[in-house]
């Protein structure tokens, strides 16, 4: 991610609602050189701990946080990622 990428981000980051923003860091830090299949299910749990205070990523911040938890996949995990992502998102 270059700086220009980092630094909108972080601009991003300032308007997250705080419990949203302890949620991503708590997932980013455990997620952080786990392997695909094993970051599935740590999102899913910061999606539950999300829906329990009745709340939600907006489309930005989840692409923030996709962007930071894929940066250090190789390209078919985060081929295989995306796909799933696009699954996810055609069930809603």
């Amino acid at each position: 991610m270059s700086s220009d990428n980092m630094a909108d981000n972080n601009s991003k980051m300032n308007n997250v609602d705080p419990r949203k923003l302890v949620i991503l860091m708590e997932l980013m830090k455990e997620a952080e050189g786990k392997s695909i299949d094993k970051m599935l299910p740590m999102i899913m749990e910061a999606n539950k701990k999300l829906q329990a205070q009745n709340l939600s990523f907006t489309k930005d911040e989840s692409d923030i946080m996709i962007d930071a938890l894929t940066k250090n996949m190789s390209p078919r995990d985060k081929a295989q990622f995306e796909m799933i992502r696009k699954l996810m998102t055609n069930r809603k």
